[in-house]
C-alpha cells in the first residue's frame, strides 16, 4: 500500500502532515503562477486590438518603458523601439474626417469700463475706436450721446426701433443724428438695416413686405427675365428704405442653397433666405440687386463671408466651421464674392465661421489669415469688411471674448464692427479698443488704411446719396 497523501492546502491546519516532496512540488506551482505575471514584450510588428485606440498604444508605451527600467537586455532594448514608435496620438481613420478646431488662446482679463468712464475718456482715442463700430440700440438718447461723443460710425436699426412707429418719425430720429456728423465735419453715419426679404425682414411694417429673392427667381430659366425681376424687386426695396434714411443694407444672401443633411441652423434658416445653389446664377442676381441700390445711392452688402452653405451649425449660438478645400470653395462659394464685392457701394460681411484649410483656430470675422492674407492681400479688395453682428454666441462664448475679437478683427484688415446691443456689450468692446489703443497694442499700419478707406468710400457714398436727393 502507498502511503495516505493529505489534501490540506497551505496555510491550513494539517499542513504540517504534508511529506516534504510535495511542499517543494508547491513552491515550484507557486513561483511558475507568479512569473505569469510578467508578460512577455510583444514583436514590434505587432499591432494592438483596437487600431484607433491612443489610450491603448499610450499605456503600451508606458508598461514598456516601466520593464526597461526593471528589466535590462536584449529584450529590454526591443522595448525602447517600440515604446519610440507608439505615437502619442490616434491619427484620424481617414482624410474625410474634420480636422479638429485648435483651441484658441485666452486672453488675460480685461476691466470693462462704465458708460461714464468711457464717454469721459481721451476724445481722440475714442474717435479712434469709435470710427469703427456701427451699433444697435434700444433708447435713442443713449446713441444720441454716442454720436455728439463720436463714439460711433454707425447705427443699425432693426424692427424693435420702428415697432408701431410711422416712417416719418423714424426718419426724422436719423436725420437728428446725421445733422450732428455734419457739425462735426465727419462723414455721414452708416444707417444699416437687415431688409433682405422674405423671413427677414425687420423693417416691414412700416415698410412694404417683399417675398425673398430666392422665391422671386424661381421658375425663371432665362436671365433677360431675371434680371428684370431682380432689378424691379430692388427698385422697391431702396425707394423703402430711403424713406427712413437707411445707407447700407445687409443684402442681398449670396450664401450657397447647400442644405446639408445634418443641417440644424437655427435662427439662420438659410433654407430659406439663399437664393441658389448655382453660384453663378447668385452672382447674377447680386450683381443686377446691387447695381440697382448704387443707382439709388446706397450701399449692398454680401453675406456671409466665407459661405454659411456649407454649415450645419447656428453661429447666433456656437462657432461654426467649413471643411471644404480652398479649391472647391473658390470654384462655388466664393464665386458670387469674387464677381461682385468689387462694385464700389458693395460692402463685404465677415461670417463667424472658421475656414479649416487657412484657420482652424479662428473665425473668419477675426482671423488675419483669411482678413489679411486671403481678401486683402491675395485678392488685393480694398472694400469696406463689415463684421456679422458681435452680440451673437460665436463670439460672446469664445475665449477671445467680444472685446478681444473686436481688437483682432480691426488688426486683421476689417473696417466695421457690429454690435447689435449696445446696452449690453458696447462698453465691453469700446473698453478693450480703448485699452489696446492707449498701450498701443494695435497695429497702426492696418487702423491708419481703414481709415482712410473708410472716409473714400462714405464720403463717396454721402455725396452720392446727396446727388440723388437733388
Amino acid at each position: 500500500m502507498q502511503p495516505a497523501v493529505t489534501t490540506s492546502t497551505a496555510g491550513t491546519k494539517g499542513h504540517s502532515n504534508t511529506p516534504q516532496w510535495l511542499g517543494a512540488a508547491r513552491a515550484a506551482l507557486l513561483l511558475a503562477a507568479a512569473s505569469l505575471f510578467t508578460l512577455p514584450v510583444p514583436d514590434a510588428s505587432a499591432k494592438p486590438h483596437h487600431k484607433h485606440s491612443a489610450a491603448h498604444k499610450h499605456a503600451s508605451s508606458k508598461h514598456a518603458a516601466k520593464q526597461t527600467s526593471k528589466q535590462p537586455g536584449k529584450h529590454a532594448a526591443r522595448k525602447v523601439r517600440v515604446a519610440a514608435k507608439t505615437p502619442a496620438k490616434a491619427e484620424p481613420s481617414n482624410a474625410s474626417e474634420a480636422p479638429s478646431a485648435i483651441t484658441e488662446p485666452a486672453p488675460p482679463p480685461q476691466r470693462v469700463l462704465s458708460r461714464q468712464e468711457i464717454l469721459s475718456s481721451d476724445a481722440d482715442r475714442l474717435e479712434r475706436a469709435g470710427r469703427h463700430l456701427v451699433v444697435g440700440y434700444h433708447n435713442f438718447l443713449d446713441v444720441k450721446t454716442l454720436v455728439e461723443k463720436r463714439a460711433i460710425a454707425g447705427i443699425f436699426i432693426t424692427d424693435h426701433n420702428v415697432r408701431s412707429r410711422g416712417a416719418s418719425v423714424i426718419k426724422a430720429d436719423i436725420e437728428k443724428l446725421q445733422a450732428i456728423r455734419t457739425t462735426q465735419g465727419l462723414p455721414p453715419l452708416i444707417v444699416a438695416a437687415d431688409q433682405e426679404g422674405g423671413s427677414v425682414s425687420r423693417l416691414s411694417p412700416p415698410l412694404k413686405r417683399q417675398r425673398s429673392l430666392g422665391f422671386i427667381l424661381k421658375g425663371l430659366e432665362h436671365d433677360p427675365e431675371r434680371q428684370k425681376a431682380v432689378e424691379s424687386y430692388a427698385e422697391i426695396q431702396a425707394a423703402e428704405l430711403k424713406r427712413l434714411g437707411v445707407t447700407l443694407n445687409f443684402a442681398p444672401v449670396v450664401d450657397l442653397k447647400l442644405n446639408p443633411s445634418n443641417r440644424n441652423d437655427g435662427e439662420t434658416r438659410l433654407r430659406l433666405r439663399a437664393i441658389d445653389s448655382d453660384p453663378y446664377l447668385v452672382a447674377k442676381a447680386a450683381g443686377w440687386y446691387c447695381d440697382v441700390f448704387a443707382k439709388a445711392g446706397l450701399m449692398c452688402t454680401l453675406k456671409h463671408f466665407p459661405g454659411l452653405g456649407r454649415v450645419s451649425r447656428d453661429t447666433h449660438v456656437a462657432m461654426g466651421e467649413i471643411t471644404a478645400s480652398e479649391g472647391q470653395l473658390e470654384l462655388n462659394d466664393w464665386v458670387p464674392f469674387r464677381r461682385v464685392m468689387n462694385r464700389p457701394n458693395a460692402v463685404t460681411m465677415l461670417g463667424h465661421v472658421r475656414v479649416g484649410v487657412i484657420d482652424k483656430a479662428t473665425p473668419a470675422s477675426y482671423s488675419i489669415p483669411v482678413i489679411r492674407k486671403l481678401i486683402r492681400e491675395t485678392w488685393g479688395y480694398d472694400g469696406l469688411l463689415i463684421t456679422d453682428d458681435f452680440s451673437m454666441g460665436a463670439i460672446t462664448h469664445s475665449k477671445s471674448g467680444i472685446g478681444g475679437a473686436a481688437v483682432k478683427s480691426l488688426d486683421a484688415g476689417a473696417d466695421l464692427v457690429l454690435v447689435s446691443y449696445i446696452e449690453k456689450h458696447f462698453d465691453s468692446v469700446m473698453s478693450a479698443m480703448l485699452a489696446a489703443d492707449a498701450s498701443g497694442a494695435v497695429d497702426t499700419a492696418a487702423r491708419r488704411t481703414s481709415r482712410d478707406r473708410i472716409a473714400r468710400i462714405l464720403g463717396a457714398a454721402g455725396n452720392t446719396a446727396a446727388a440723388k436727393a437733388d
